[in-house]
């Protein structure tokens, strides 16, 4: 009963975290207790505010030590001993309070109350902590490798682990924002996950539209939302651009004939010397073997240049479905034809020849396949 008491008050704390406000000019406070074995080391804080990078240094005395600070929105800032690589350090968000941090032994582990922010950003980062731990130690252990044989075969494996880790991380911010719609921390987090390339409509916005109006209302909230809807596609809801290309085998097919014989057809822009591809592949693979008796198929475009390379990687990546390409790399026709400038990059294609989404990727690209062929 207790425990269920708790969740109450804190869902209710993290509910009123938008209303308090974030003004222009956000004073912060960090009061720290630590072993007193760090008497007379410097403590170190780094953030970054309006894409201003800042940092700060303190001495520890008595076991004790004291941050104060000016930021014009709630930022996360990374507190520490050491370099940023293999220091002890820990992760705040930073807002208008004060923040009481107390670690008895590892500031890694340290214990943070204080403002609402911070700690609903610490119930977030405590889930995130074991996997950027295990991450880390991949990078460190590759980046002490020597050069040679042995490092350019860890390379597989610290490839294998951040793949892993970003899964990770994006699944576990989104299941946040699910259980806590009103928390700033969901909205801030859900904003790193579609930065830059890494924004993606498919990926983001249904998670983003369970967050509440207030928060969707704030300034990073409007930002979030506009940068989504911006990498939507021009082509959702429009009709396909049909084109004709050459084969493996030399014959020609135009993307107009494999609409008309399946329920679903995802045109896929790629290229045997693109990495990101190669490493896209599998989860085209997998959701066409799921998916391929439920009228989903694949129409694979390729801005290859040496038709043996475009066959050899077909057949690597074992990828079973319809292929084209008219070997002229960038200048690939049907790539103009969909503004295509980065690889890779999709279409899927309903029956009745509408584009019903864009550049969907790993398993956003499954759930999506999922959904329309139920």
């Amino acid at each position: 009963m207790k425990q269920m008491k708790l969740k109450h008050v804190l869902v209710l704390g993290l509910s009123i975290i938008p209303l308090a406000g974030f003004s222009q000019s956000e004073n912060f406070t960090i009061n720290g207790k630590v072993n007193r074995k760090h008497d007379g080391r410097f403590i170190k804080l780094a953030y970054e505010d309006a894409q201003i990078k800042k940092a700060d240094s303190v001495l520890v005395q008595n076991g004790a030590f004291k941050f104060t600070g000016n930021i014009s929105s709630a930022t996360v800032g990374k507190l520490g001993f050491g370099n940023e690589q293999t220091g002890d350090k820990i992760d705040l968000l930073l807002s208008t309070g004060t923040i009481q941090l107390s670690a008895k032994d590892s500031i890694h582990y340290a214990n943070i109350k204080g403002t609402k922010l911070a700690e609903a950003h610490e119930l977030l980062a405590k889930k995130l902590r074991p996997a950027e731990d295990k991450l880390n130690g991949l990078i460190n252990q590759f980046r002490n490798l020597p050069e040679g044989p042995e490092k350019k075969a860890a390379v597989t494996k610290f490839l294998a682990g951040l793949d892993e880790y970003t899964r990770f991380r994006k699944e576990t911010i989104h299941s946040f924002v699910n259980e806590y719609p009103s928390s700033y921390v969901s909205l801030y987090y859900l904003d790193q996950t579609a930065q830059g390339r890494l924004a993606n409509y498919e990926t983001t916005y249904p998670t983003f539209s369970k967050l509440s109006p207030e928060i969707k209302a704030t300034k990073l909230g409007k930002e979030l939302e506009e940068r989504l809807l911006s990498v939507k596609g021009k082509l959702v809801g429009e009709n396909f651009i049909d084109f004709v290309s050459t084969t493996p085998e030399g014959t020609q097919l135009s993307l107009k004939e494999v609409i008309s014989k399946n329920k679903y057809t995802l045109v896929d822009f790629w290229a045997s010397w693109c990495g990101p591809c190669r490493k896209e592949n599998p989860y085209v693979v997998k959701t066409f073997n799921e998916f391929k008796g439920k009228g989903f198929t694949v129409l694979s475009v390729s801005l290859d240049e040496d038709a043996t390379k475009w066959k050899a990687a077909i057949e690597a990546d074992g990828m079973p479905w319809y292929h084209v390409s008219s070997l002229k790399g960038w200048k690939e026709p049907a790539a103009a034809l969909y503004n295509v400038r980065a690889i890779p990059q999709n279409v899927l294609v309903n029956s009745q020849g509408k584009v019903i989404a864009t550049n969907l990727r790993a398993e956003t690209l499954y759930n999506k396949v999922k959904e329309v062929t139920q």
